[in-house]
């Protein structure tokens, strides 16, 4: 006859074990069944007995039945108890269990140990107490295969019920990590987290508290207690520094674990702040930057209880979970009370926002790096350190003798608009505007965002080609307008320099002020390179030639230069600026 389980997820451990007890009862026809379990499985009944109904024998209760187990390692037969352990047989039992199986009357019994991969998980004890029926070679053999099946059975019952644990356990850490998520308000956050780990690990009480070292009282935030749905937090009477179990903690910074805590007559106090009953304790720090900031306390009232690892674990990932929660609500505290001070609706700061957005990183960064910093994707108070990056410097040749025929106001107007169609070439390729110098412009590629030095290249060239692109309808706008009022003054031209290499990028400055730029040997020489540029050319530095894959049409024109406390002899290589071909 085999052993057959219902489905693991609908019965209990207890359910399912007493099931196997009860068929190898009735099948091998024992007046008493018996399997305890040799592994520990978390808070469940370790021993399931069976007694066969319509016998003269008395009821027997389950812990005389439990002493009458012997816990063999090998199969254990006494075919006739009395005359067997006269013997050597008897020397398979303690005197304990000889005497236990005299008091039931055991006329002949088989323990069979339950393996599974060679790992003992129980035992099975069968007993005769009221036949003299010897166990048979056939009995012996159905007893071993059925003990065998029972074996796998309880491995399998006993690794479901550690994965459903698990599980729960994972699920309470969950719904806690949810609740702080879920709310800002501190005492909701609290409450959640005690009854959620109090009710878990089925304690007569939760407790958090907030305490610090060098504070006078523990400050218990929130209470769980299942008997007093109503408990109320309360500041204690008792000082950290005269509390002997807080200053363990202190000292020891992790789990503290008490069986049984009326056994520590030095910790035993009636003046603990949760309460004279506790009879188990188990309390476990909140620590945040190595510094203790609270305690999570869990308690049994009346019985001792060996709490286990995995609650110790639990225990633990909930205290993490509850000092970030701790955090939380005084960063949002402290932020409330600011905004109280400050007086700042949320549509003020919203609009705070938006303004430096739009009238600060927008100017400077692309949109789409803008938007990054605006919601913390991308951190702009960077320190500085080097990096690889391509250098842009682009002026207009001609400005000066041009801005000194305009008045001031329509001067101011023609660079904007000069500078509004720049700004916006570098921002199509991803640059960066490092700085404006009067009619100058300074752009950098691969800082903040990271590029490869051939990206880099590409969409520095490109950047100034939509330069020169922007400013042709510029200048026809102004001669239209009438603003080259001298008629043999020319349009006004371009010229650009582009240098890579490596250089200092972060934001540098004071308190006060800080800028987000780029210094080092590159940028004096891209800003060189700008200076000897041919009127709408862009004079570029052969590392910048090296990373370019040019059309077949674009112009390479070598040239020398003396670059006067830089280098020189140095190489450039001046490329067209014009796009018409």
């Amino acid at each position: 006859m085999e052993i057959t389980c219902p489905k693991l997820e609908d019965l209990s451990w207890e359910t399912i074990c007493q099931n196997i007890v009860e068929t190898i009862g009735i099948v091998l026809h024992a007046d008493v069944s018996i399997i305890c379990a040799k592994s520990i499985l978390e808070n469940k009944p370790q021993c399931f007995f069976y007694q066969a109904e319509g016998k003269s024998i008395p009821s027997i209760d389950g812990a005389t039945l439990q002493k009458t187990v012997p816990f063999p390692n090998n199969m254990t037969i006494l075919k006739n108890f009395d005359q067997d352990c006269l013997g050597d047989a008897r020397k398979c039992l303690t005197p304990r269990v000889y005497d236990a199986c005299q008091n039931i009357n055991v006329k002949s019994s088989l323990s069979i140990p339950l393996t599974d991969q060679n790992n003992l998980k129980a035992t099975l004890t069968l007993h005769r107490c009221q036949s003299e029926d010897h166990w048979q070679p056939e009995e012996i053999k159905l007893a071993s295969k059925m003990a065998a099946q029972a074996g796998l059975a309880i491995a399998q019952i006993e690794a479901y019920e550690n994965m459903r644990n698990l599980a729960q356990r994972e699920a309470t850490l969950n719904r806690i990590i949810n609740a702080i998520r879920g709310s800002l308000e501190p005492q909701v956050m609290f409450n959640a987290i005690v009854t959620e780990l109090g009710s878990a690990l089925q304690v007569d009480g939760c407790s958090l508290s907030l305490w610090k070292e060098s504070d006078r009282f523990m400050h218990c935030m929130a209470f769980y207690n299942p008997q007093e749905p109503n408990s109320r937090s309360k500041i204690s009477s008792v000082q950290i520094a005269d509390n002997p179990i807080l200053q363990k903690l202190l000292q020891e910074r992790k789990p503290l674990v008490f069986k049984d805590l009326t056994a520590k007559k030095e910790l035993a106090r009636h003046d603990l702040p949760w309460r004279a009953k506790s009879k188990a304790l188990l309390i476990v720090p909140l620590i945040m930057n190595g510094e203790i900031m609270g305690s999570l306390t869990l308690r049994q009232s009346a019985l001792s209880r060996q709490w286990e690892q995995s609650e110790i674990q639990l225990a633990q990932a909930v205290a993490t979970q509850a000092a970030i929660a701790v955090k939380q609500a005084r960063l949002y505290d402290k932020t409330r009370r600011q905004a109280k001070q400050l007086q700042i609706s949320r549509q003020k700061v919203e609009d705070l926002n938006y303004y430096l957005t739009e009238s600060i990183l927008k100017r400077f960064l692309p949109e789409a790096i803008a938007n990054q910093a605006a919601v913390g994707k991308l951190a702009l108070d960077l320190e500085p350190e080097t990096q690889s990056i391509t250098v842009l410097f682009c002026d207009l040749v001609g400005f000066t003798n041009l801005s000194s025929q305009l008045e001031v106001n329509l001067l101011s107007e023609l660079l904007n608009e000069y500078l509004d169609g720049m700004a916006q070439a570098v921002f199509e390729q991803g640059g960066t505007i490092d700085k404006f110098l009067g009619d100058a412009v300074m752009a950098l590629f691969g800082a903040p965002e990271t590029l490869s030095p051939q990206e880099q290249a590409r969409r520095a060239i490109a950047t100034a080609q939509a330069m020169y692109r922007y400013l042709q309808p510029l200048n026809q706008k102004w001669q239209v307008q009438g603003i080259g009022v001298d008629a043999h003054l020319p349009s006004l031209q371009l010229r650009c320099g582009i240098h890579q290499g490596s250089a200092i990028v972060g934001m540098f400055g004071g308190q006060q002020r800080k800028d987000y730029t780029a210094i080092g040997k590159v940028v004096n020489i891209a800003a060189r390179l700008q200076k000897n540029a041919a009127p709408n050319r862009i004079l570029v530095s052969d590392t910048v030639l090296n990373n370019l894959v040019l059309p077949e049409y674009q112009e390479v024109q070598p040239q020398s230069l003396q670059l006067k406390g830089i280098e020189p002899n140095f190489i450039a290589y001046s490329l067209t600026l014009a796009t018409d071909h």
